[in-house]
Order: C-alpha cells, then sequence, then structure tokens
C-alpha cells in the first residue's frame, strides 16, 4: 500500500513538474537570487492558478524581454498591468525599463501557507543533477526494474528451472542501458569565455558589442575506425572544417609497453582546423562559447550517426547500440534452443537430495 502511494505521488510530481503553462499545477525552482530570503537560489515551490492575483502574491510570468520566465512579487495593480520586485532588489522591474507584466503573460501564482511559499529546498540542484547523470539514473532505474521483475518470477516458478532465455534477455536489456551509459559519459567539451566591451578592445579573447567576429580554431584529436565523433557548437556557428592528419609519433623502445604500442596503432592522431563565425553580441560582459565531441560506435554511417544526433544524443546512442545488440540477441533466438534449463532452483535441489520444503 506504502509502495503504491509513494510511486503515485511520484508520478503526480513528475507529472507537474513538466507540465504545460496551461496545466492547473506546475512545479518549478528560481534560478537567481532575486526573490532571497523568501526563495533562495535553486528552491523550488508549486505553481497554481488562482484566478485573481492581488497585491503581494509571488507570480511567475514570461518576460518577452528577457526571453525567460521571472518569479516575482506583485507589488502593484495598474490598468496597464502588474507591477513587480524581488524581493532582494532594490527597485521595480518597471523603474528598471521592464513593461508592466498583463495578465495573459502570467502562469500562475506561488503556493503559500500561512502567508510563507511552500518550498522545496534544492529542487533545481537536484535537477540539474539528474540530468547531469541521467544515464546513471536510467541505469539504476532500469536495475530496480530487472530486480523486480526477477523477484516476482521466482515467486511465481518456485518450483521451476531457470531457462537461458531468461539470462540471455536480462543480460540483452543490461548491455543495453550500460553500452548507452558509456557512449553518452565519452563526450568531451572545450570551452572559451569571450570578454564583449562596449569599444572595441586588444585581445584574442575580447568581443566588441554589436560586432561580428570570425575566429580560427584548432582541435587536436584522435581517430579510430571503431568511432565517429560528432561535433556541436554553442554560442557559435562553426563555418568550414578541414581535417589533416598528423604524422604518427615514431614507436621506437622508450619503455614502450604493449599497450602503448597497440593504442598508438589504433589511434590516429589528426588535427581539425575550424572557422566559427561569433554572431554579435548586445551586451557587454561575458561570452561562452563551446565544441562539444560526442564519440559513438561506427556501427551506422556518420551522416545516418549525425542525425540521429541532431535529433537527441539518446537517440545516436540507443541506436548505435542496438545494431550491435540486436543481431547477436536475434543469433541466440535463431541457433540456441531457448528452453535449455540452466540450473535448478533451491526446492528442485532439495527433492533431489530428498529433502523437504
Amino acid at each position: 500500500m506504502l509502495r503504491t502511494l509513494g510511486l503515485a505521488l511520484l508520478l503526480l510530481f513528475v507529472g507537474a513538474l513538466v507540465a504545460p503553462a496551461a496545466a492547473p499545477v506546475q512545479v518549478s525552482y528560481v534560478v537567481s537570487d532575486s526573490m532571497s530570503p523568501t526563495i533562495e537560489t535553486n528552491d523550488g515551490y508549486v505553481l497554481v492558478d488562482t484566478g485573481n492575483v492581488a497585491d503581494g502574491d509571488i507570480i511567475t510570468y514570461y518576460s518577452e524581454e528577457r526571453g525567460t520566465s521571472v518569479t516575482h512579487r506583485v507589488v502593484g495593480v495598474t490598468e496597464a498591468g502588474f507591477v513587480t520586485q524581488g524581493d532582494a532588489n532594490p527597485s521595480t522591474d518597471q523603474a528598471s525599463g521592464y513593461p508592466p507584466v498583463e495578465p495573459a503573460d502570467v502562469s500562475g501564482t506561488v503556493l503559500t501557507v500561512g502567508g510563507d511559499p511552500l518550498l522545496i529546498p534544492n529542487l533545481g540542484a537536484g535537477i540539474a543533477l539528474l540530468r547531469s547523470y541521467w544515464f546513471l539514473t536510467v541505469a539504476l532505474l532500469a536495475g530496480l526494474v530487472l530486480y523486480r521483475l526477477a523477484e516476482s518470477t521466482r515467486q511465481r516458478n518456485r518450483d521451476t528451472v531457470l531457462r537461458s532465455r531468461e539470462v540471455v534477455l536480462t543480460t540483452t536489456v543490461v548491455a543495453i542501458v550500460v553500452g548507452v551509459a558509456l557512449v553518452s559519459l565519452a563526450g568531451t567539451t572545450q570551452t572559451t569565455v569571450y570578454q564583449v566591451t562596449a569599444a572595441e578592445t586588444p585581445g584574442e579573447q575580447t568581443l566588441t558589442v554589436g560586432a561580428e567576429r570570425t575566429e580560427s580554431l584548432t582541435v587536436r584529436t584522435a581517430k579510430t575506425p571503431l568511432t565517429h565523433v560528432v561535433t556541436d557548437a554553442d554560442g557559435m556557428t562553426i563555418t568550414n572544417t578541414t581535417t589533416v592528419d598528423e604524422p604518427a609519433a615514431s614507436p621506437g623502445n622508450g619503455g614502450r609497453g604493449a599497450v602503448d604500442r597497440l593504442r598508438a596503432q589504433v589511434l590516429e592522431p589528426e588535427r581539425q582546423n575550424m572557422t566559427a563565425s561569433i554572431p554579435p553580441q548586445e551586451t557587454t560582459g561575458p561570452h561562452r562559447t563551446s565544441l562539444q565531441f560526442a564519440p559513438y560506435p561506427a556501427t551506422l554511417p556518420y551522416g545516418v550517426v549525425a542525425t540521429l544526433h541532431g535529433v537527441h544524443p539518446l537517440l545516436a546512442a540507443l541506436s548505435t547500440i542496438l545494431v550491435i545488440v540486436v543481431p547477436l540477441y536475434a543469433l541466440y533466438w535463431l541457433l540456441v534452443d531457448t528452453r535449455t534449463p540452466l540450473r535448478g532452483t533451491r526446492s528442485r535441489r532439495l527433492r533431489q537430495l530428498g529433502g523437504d520444503r
């Protein structure tokens, strides 16, 4: 009963977390300290549709000027809209140049209990952790599901034998989950932060407000016939890429072991000369650019892998792993008797020894 209730509450929470803006109940969190100390950074809250917004309510609304949602307190109601202000800010949003908030832009009101908002401490940090290590979450959930299925099977079939198909199916599922996790974990990121200034300033990592910049980048990698590497850019656009094979280091003796010699033969060094365009920036401050390198098993043509990666990296990882696992699983079903017993249960062994259950 408690497990069912806990699962139901978990599903309700996840549903509220991913609910669209029109849903009656949502769960979200703040990403800044503008509402401190009422709502600290990463604190989660419950958003409800209360109908009429009153002075003193904490609301979440979409700001077109900011390009994101904002959670601030209503400090005034006018014919033009709501006047809002963060509890930690010295002035209202409207005094800072933002227009009054229209009722149509309000997503909901923060649920309060006894005048204080109902908070979920560090919800944002928890979600960020899950997003960064989603593969561990998937592996854990898959393990729990497999454990529960195995436990249920043992309870229903205490007098039966363990068939090879049961072991092979479990091994196949685990191989897929672990393979996808390892492929997703193998990606690397190269980040560069530029400083945007109002006037043109000398420097390799400086940008000028309103001016586009073209950069020449050199990336050294090690290619292998066993993988495809898909490159993504953030904060800039790659306009041209030229790949140059670099001469491999002489094997020599130099104390190198067999593993090092094998690595030198399998991994061939190469240099990628890239031309990148950084779009004009509208405000001063730091501008972060990054290159993400995602390696995948070369089980599909590069164009197919790149297309799947463009849809979602998880889809590319899953597809390249399935190309390996599914044929092996199909061969097992074609060539092996799936009813082959592997071992008996404890009760069967007891009966063979003359014992009683």
